[in-house]
């Protein structure tokens, strides 16, 4: 029976890919309908306190994109990159990398990349260098921001076991920084020169090589309000759950959680935007931040509990295989989140599904955290929408999937970010923790 349950588990996800976009997420339902009314396994606990955290951040970050607050962000970047044209393979990783810590998703880049592949361009600069880089630090930094959906599951989680905000961040963040700046260097170094290249010189024999025509206009105040709103909400959000003392006390004794610091924020600073940026509500639900941010909790509702159904089912069983090897071995979470990641292509839906498990396997509390930032795993295959639109404006040619699909750039800046960030959170760890 054991057998196929795991057949239902491994064939929602299989098909699930295939149909793309949200529909892991309702393969997921119909895998848990099997195994529910099919097997008579009892239902898992859905990630309730994930989706709600993440429901709000997508509509604070759709608020700023309708406000007009993600284009300046973007105008303000693209201003800085051009200043510093030499030192673009580095400059615009760190750019990416703080875009999204700052906003809390990777696809706040979107409108960034043809910037840099041009700055890359006009500065002879191969672009596949700085746009895997760049990519690659957007992808890493969801395992850094306190506002990722994946981050919001962790502080959740970890939180709930007794591991406070400033812990968690004093390992993650830095990791993932560390991560990102190692990915930058070894994307910088990879390929041959741009003039070396046979692909762009095909091309430009051809005319295909095309200028990127930026955007002009002046920014409106709305625009830097937006922003501002936004980054309070945030700084609120750190503050109050860095400082538990700071949060509303209640009866029994036990302050706001951060999950209600989260909403309450986001909420409270879309609310303001749409006041007093004339943000009109309709324009909310149709940016595009708003369709992939929801979308996505159908992907982790379906998945998920698809996943912790199995799971507690069989807990017993897997304490006996899986415990003592990750006790004795805590590094091999990281394989386990990296795989899982790369398996259901959600950062946001890896760790709600994996973080418990390493919990209740006793994994130590620092070898999560030192862990974590190998939940990165959406760059292995060359599908993921950052690395799509990044081969798409590189009209140079440069960045390219290789003959063997896993040959692109994406993946050793990846690979080696990872293993340097963790290794660099297996030693910082035991020191915080």
């Amino acid at each position: 029976m054991v057998f196929l349950e795991i057949i239902v588990v491994l064939g929602a996800i299989f098909f699930g890919i295939r149909m793309g976009g949200i529909g892991i997420g309702l393969c997921g339902g119909l895998g848990l309908a099997i195994l529910t009314i099919g097997f008579g396994l009892p239902i898992g606990s859905p990630p309730v306190d994930v989706i709600l955290i993440i429901m709000t951040v997508v509509v604070a970050a759709s608020a700023l994109q309708a406000a007009g607050g993600m284009d300046y962000l973007v105008r303000l970047a693209g201003t800085f990159m051009r200043k510093n044209p030499k030192y673009i393979n580095i400059i615009a990783p760190i750019t990416t990398w703080v875009m999204t810590i700052m906003a809390g998703t990777g696809f706040i880049v979107f409108s960034m990349l043809p910037v840099i592949a041009e700055i890359a361009k006009d500065s002879g600069v191969r672009p596949s260098r700085t746009l895997a880089g760049s990519v690659v630090a957007s992808q890493i930094a969801i395992s850094g921001s306190p506002i990722s959906a994946a981050m919001a599951a962790m502080l959740t989680i970890m939180e709930g076991n007794g591991v406070t905000f400033i812990t968690v961040m004093s390992v993650c963040l830095p990791a993932s920084f560390v991560a990102a700046m190692v990915a930058a260097f070894i994307a910088s170094r990879q390929g041959c020169e741009l003039e070396d290249d046979e692909v762009y010189l095909d091309r430009l024999q051809k005319g295909l090589i095309h200028k990127y025509e930026e955007k002009k206009g002046e920014s409106t105040p709305k625009e830097k309000f937006s922003v501002i709103l936004f980054i309070i909400a945030t700084i609120g959000i750190v503050i109050l759950a860095a400082f538990p003392q700071l949060r509303p006390g209640f009866d029994i004794g036990k302050p706001m959680g951060t999950r209600d610091i989260i909403i309450i924020c986001m909420l409270s600073a879309a609310c303001l935007m749409v006041v007093f940026c004339k943000t009109s509500p309709n324009s909310i639900v149709l940016a595009s931040t708003f369709r992939s941010g929801m979308s996505s909790l159908a992907v982790i509702l379906g998945i998920v509990t698809l996943g912790t159904t199995f799971v507690d089912a069989h807990m017993v069983q897997i304490k006996e295989i899986a415990g003592n090897v990750l006790s004795s071995y805590p590094i091999l979470l990281s394989l386990v989140l990296f795989f899982t990641c790369a398996l259901l292509y959600s950062q946001g839906a890896t760790t709600p599904l994996i973080i418990p498990l390493a919990i209740a396997l006793d994994v130590p509390t620092w070898a999560i955290l030192a862990s974590f930032v190998a939940v990165t795993g959406v760059f292995v295959l060359p599908t993921y929408p950052t690395s799509l639109a990044a081969m798409e404006f590189d009209s140079t040619g440069s960045t390219r999937v290789g003959k063997y699909i896993l040959n692109h750039p994406f993946m050793l800046p990846g690979l080696g970010g990872i293993i340097a960030g963790v290794a660099f959170g297996f030693i910082i760890a035991p020191m915080v923790v």
